[in-house]
């Protein structure tokens, strides 16, 4: 199962996503959890520890992802290394058992 939370800022969504996760997690569920907010807070909500979030890696799509198109013309992503090789690279495991992925973040300030 997948699911996604999405709204306007300052609604609750890293909150009601964190909350979720570790529920999940503690009934036994494996559970990965990715942020993809310009300013990642999903891993400090996850409970982890301020060592851990500073050992999390902003995953560049290039570095785990290839395109490749499906045989009716359709582009699809495909991992190409082991989920758990991209956690140990790029990620973390908080207390709970959720493993948490950043897939962006603040680069600087824009132009204008």
């Amino acid at each position: 199962m997948r699911i996604a939370v999405a709204g306007k800022g300052g609604a609750g969504k890293t909150t009601i996503s964190a909350t979720a996760a570790r529920h999940l997690a503690g009934k036994g569920f494996r559970v990965n959890a990715l942020d993809d907010d310009p300013n990642p807070n999903l891993a400090a909500a996850l409970g982890l520890s301020e060592k851990l979030v500073e050992k999390l890696r902003r995953v560049e799509r290039d570095e785990i992802l290839e395109e490749r198109e499906t045989e009716d013309g359709a582009a699809e992503l495909y991992l190409t290394r082991p989920f758990d090789e991209v956690i140990d690279g790029y990620g973390a495991v908080g207390p709970d058992g959720v493993r948490v992925l950043t897939m962006t973040g603040l680069l600087g300030a824009g132009k204008g």
